[in-house]
């Protein structure tokens, strides 16, 4: 065992190293092309998450019952009609979960920046700038 000792922090450094971001604003994968000016088609709100910046844009009303254990607060609601400017689109991805969140960062048109979850992996549902009737769940093919 002794003689195997340094592969596990050797181990460690390259997994660590087998993650990223990769900018999905120009791949054409997306129903969106950045940067956008578009309009909220819905309500949604503006939380505060831990210490984490920026500020998170996500559905509202929603389920609250977990936002205390996330360290989750509603800053305030966005209502529908209000404009947004998208700038970035983004994935995560990572040796221990393959394709992770799919991101689209903007500025509200008070200035305060913000981050939207709009999906996992290969899968991103309506965004709250996109019209209704929109399907639960698209597939997208984004680093294929």
């Amino acid at each position: 065992m002794g003689r195997l000792a340094w592969l596990l922090p050797a181990a460690a450094v390259w997994l660590v190293g087998c993650q990223g971001t990769d900018d999905l604003s120009r791949s054409g994968c997306l129903p969106l092309r950045v940067p956008a000016a578009v309009m909220l088609q819905r309500e949604t709100g503006l939380y505060r998450v831990g210490d984490a910046e920026p500020l998170v844009l996500s559905d509202h009303p929603r389920d609250t019952r977990q936002d205390a254990f996330h360290r989750r607060s509603l800053l305030r609601t966005v209502p529908p009609g209000t404009r947004v400017t998208i700038d970035r689109l983004t994935q995560r991805w990572g040796f221990d979960s393959g394709k992770g969140r799919i991101s689209a960062f903007g500025t509200l048109a008070s200035g305060e920046p913000f981050e939207y979850g709009w999906g996992v992996g290969t899968v991103i549902g309506p965004a709250p700038w996109e019209g209704p009737g929109m399907p639960n769940q698209r597939t997208v093919r984004c680093g294929d």
